[in-house]
């Protein structure tokens, strides 16, 4: 056992018996990975007597539905939180992201905080606030929680695992694998996976709702983004704008691009492939994904972002889509010189 996985198994051991709540918080625009393992680690400390909660900037989009998460479990984000709460609040674990910076307004709740943890695989993590336990080497978050969720379980002689907290975790273990097909799938994830399966996960019903099932009005979305597509450097990126015009004529939201990246990426020759995409307040949202030996992270960071070396992404503030799109083929020339 690591000394990071350890510390943070008994920090969250030391909750029992204690009045104080432990409040988890997932990423903005919340994932399967994110919001599975959040709500995971939240049932299972309840089982522990530990009131907990998790903290969302939203309610859990309209695709991540079907993973029936209770709405007592879940808190969503009001300015009012932070004086109501504080008190109450005895660790603040940070899930899939290591920094308030990443979970929009609720972060000024975990920022509030004495003691925090940070559960995360990122490659770009940063900060060194609290206990962190930090795998990169991790295909997804959920694998992380799984291990904290079974260390205190060996460590107070209970079984700490259900059907829920299985399907939760197996769901986030899907998502951020692309249900096992993704490079960063490793031998730990099929272990892990078959845990969740024996203990009540359904990787079936997970993969349809995650991948399979779709929507007219997405369709649509999807026709005009790849229609719009535009390749340069002899055809190894391929970028894409979704501008908030097209997702008010196709009467869809931010979500129903979803995949849409992995897809260009997998048109023959690509290496890497972009997603640009408008929102009403002002940003653009940039989502990346690439082969080797484009590293995602490393472009994402140097423009703020973050992510992992094949997936990543950043926002920008105060430039158009074009703008932006301009400065991503202007940087990615150094990693693509003209034969």
């Amino acid at each position: 056992m690591s000394e990071q996985l350890n510390a943070v198994a008994e920090l969250l051991i030391g909750m029992r018996g204690s009045q104080k709540e432990i409040l988890i918080f997932p990423h903005l625009r919340p994932d399967g990975d994110c919001i599975g393992s959040a709500a995971a680690l939240a049932s299972a400390l309840r089982k522990l007597e530990i009131s907990s909660f998790v903290v969302v900037d939203e309610a859990i989009p309209d695709r991540l539905r079907f993973m029936a998460i209770p709405d007592d479990l879940l808190i969503i984000y009001t300015p009012d939180l932070v004086e109501k709460k504080s008190p109450d609040m005895g660790i603040a674990v940070a899930v899939d992201c290591s920094d308030a910076g990443r979970m929009g307004n609720s972060g000024t709740l975990y920022s509030a905080s004495v003691q925090t943890a940070v559960i995360d695989h990122h490659v770009s993590s940063k900060g060194v606030e609290g206990i962190r336990y930090i795998v990169p080497t991790s295909a997804s978050t959920a694998e992380l929680v799984l291990r904290v969720i079974r260390s205190i379980g060996e460590k107070i002689g209970q079984d700490l695992m259900d059907p829920n907290i299985a399907n939760w975790l197996m769901v986030g273990i899907q998502s951020d694998t692309g249900r096992f097909s993704f490079q960063n799938t490793t031998p730990d994830t099929f272990r892990a996976a078959a845990e969740l399966l024996e203990s009540g996960a359904n990787v079936f019903a997970n993969a349809y709702h995650l991948f399979d099932l779709t929507s007219v009005e997405r369709m649509k979305l999807i026709a005009k983004a790849m229609a719009g597509a535009k390749m340069f450097f002899g055809g190894r990126i391929a970028l894409t704008v979704i501008t908030s015009d097209m997702l008010k004529d196709t009467n869809t939201t931010d979500y129903a691009t979803e995949g849409l990246v992995s897809s260009l990426r997998d048109i023959e020759g690509v290496v890497v492939s972009f997603v640009v995409r408008e929102s009403d307040e002002g940003e653009v949202r940039v989502n990346i994904r690439s082969r080797e030996p484009f590293d995602s992270a490393s472009f994402a960071e140097s423009f703020g972002g973050g992510g992992h070396h094949r997936a990543a992404g950043f926002s920008m503030y105060g430039l158009t889509a074009n703008e932006v799109c301009k400065m991503i083929i202007e940087r990615a020339a150094a990693f693509f010189p003209e034969k």
